[in-house]
């Protein structure tokens, strides 16, 4: 397994997915069935393929899950800035929800509680990586022969 090849696809798929994730308009790609969340690794998967020549079905789900890592990653980096995980929730739904009910979710989603959310989304990304990598390694892995 190329490390370099590795890296280059799932970073890239990483990107992809957090892209498509928190992206306005474009997240709205996730009300099927979570799209967002696994074309990145699938993305990855394929790149890798491309720079690589060959692909098992282990090493796609690796780069499935690097790649669900890498966006974990983003998501926990973003989130201070509202952009994604905890934060982007509350930066969401503020302009919806009473002064009350925002004040009860803002405390709850700050400090060990915001940490603990994100932790679990990037639980789900490494998830939803391992299932792209996958359904990439099925797509773009070997061919059987035949007889």
């Amino acid at each position: 397994m190329n490390t370099k090849y590795l890296l280059v696809a799932s970073l890239t798929g990483g990107l992809i997915s957090i892209m498509l994730v928190n992206t306005p308009y474009v997240n709205l790609i996730n009300l099927l069935v979570c799209v967002g969340f696994w074309i990145g690794p699938v993305m990855a998967v394929w790149l890798y393929r491309r720079l690589g020549g060959t692909l098992t079905l282990g090493q796609a789900m690796l780069t499935g899950m690097l790649a669900g890592v890498w966006h974990g990653l983003f998501g926990l980096m973003l989130s201070p800035l509202g952009l994604a995980g905890a934060g982007g929730l509350l930066s969401n739904v503020r302009p919806f929800m009473s002064a009350q009910d925002l004040s009860d979710l803002e405390t709850a989603l700050t400090g060990i509680g915001g940490l603990l959310f994100n932790l679990v989304a990037v639980a789900i990304d490494v998830a939803f990586g391992f299932l792209g990598g996958l359904i990439g390694g099925a797509i773009f892995g070997p061919r059987r022969a035949t007889t």
